[in-house]
């Protein structure tokens, strides 16, 4: 019971964190574009992982935006994660097959998502 209790913290952490540093990037983005005086459109029709990481050094606020979204889609993503590798050292695999099918269910939405024009 311990062990169940450490990791619901564990996870617990991971959710914290992953919603401060994604509220960091989006909140920097934010006072980047009231810096730079943006006419407040934002029009991406491409924008590649490349392209955001290489944003995040030259203070481009939409890579800030785009960068502190991501991360908050990420961290649910990452307690899904945790939840297959606990159900997995339990072995309870009713929950491991329902880890894989969630897992599943958002790598498609996302892709979709991605080429969705």
């Amino acid at each position: 019971m311990e062990k169940k209790k450490d990791i619901n913290i564990v996870i617990s952490n991971i959710l914290k964190t992953g919603v401060f540093i994604s509220s960091f990037f989006i909140i920097t983005g934010i006072v980047l574009s009231f810096i730079y005086g943006v006419d407040g459109v934002l029009t991406i029709e491409r924008y590649t992982f490349s392209e955001m990481l290489k944003g995040l050094t030259t203070l481009n606020y939409h890579s800030y935006l785009m960068f502190g979204i991501f991360l908050l889609i990420l961290t649910p993503v990452l307690r899904i994660f945790g939840l297959l590798y606990v159900y997995i050292e339990e072995k309870d695999f009713r929950f491991v097959r329902i880890c894989i099918l969630v897992l599943i269910i958002l790598i498609v939405s996302l892709m979709l998502g991605v080429t969705h024009n």
